[in-house]
């Protein structure tokens, strides 16, 4: 993290309509907000809040662009999904408007996309592994979807009851950590 951040933004609660509304395109020709800024703004908050995958309606703003982690951080406006490989992967996957709750998801391992870099500029790449998973899942961010949506109410409430027990014990530590 430089030391020129500064932090603008603050994640969402799970239940902001944001986070359950199809985000429209967004219109380079007549952009809302400057696109380059906001793939900075959406790198550095992804890194500050620790993740490896970060949509902009996390973090209130109603745009479909979403930062990811890789060598370097990359952010994709307009995302679509054009093919999908015939091997999909059960992993815990976790997200940041869910802090310490972990599912086990299904998706793809290969996925080939299209999307527009901040310039505009178009861009065809084909994504396998934990690249092709994080697109998935900020993919349905932008969709309005978020990942507790496909488990079942069981499958949740027994994550939900670890999500306790590891925040609870995170608190534990670090007043341990405080207190000497």
């Amino acid at each position: 993290m430089s030391n020129d951040f500064v932090k603008k933004y603050n994640l969402v609660d799970p239940s902001h309509p944001l986070l359950q509304t199809k985000l429209p395109k967004f219109d380079f020709n007549n952009p809302p907000v400057d696109p380059v800024e906001l793939a900075q703004d959406l790198l550095a908050h992804m890194r500050y809040y620790k993740g490896i995958g970060l949509s902009a309606n996390q973090l209130g703003l109603p745009y479909r662009a979403f930062a990811m982690e890789g060598a370097p951080g990359f952010v994709c406006f307009n995302p679509v999904i054009t093919a999908s490989g015939d091997e999909d992967v059960v992993l815990d996957e976790g997200c940041l408007t869910f802090p310490g709750l972990f599912l086990k998801v299904k998706r793809p391992q290969t996925i080939r996309v299209r999307f527009q870099d901040p310039y505009g500029n178009p861009c065809i790449k084909k994504f396998t592994g934990m690249t092709s998973r994080v697109f998935q899942h900020e993919f349905e961010h932008m969709e309005g979807d978020v990942f507790v949506n496909n488990v079942s109410q069981l499958v949740y409430t027994r994550a939900k009851e670890k999500q306790r027990k590891l925040l609870r014990k995170l608190r534990q530590e670090q007043k341990r950590q405080a207190n000497g």
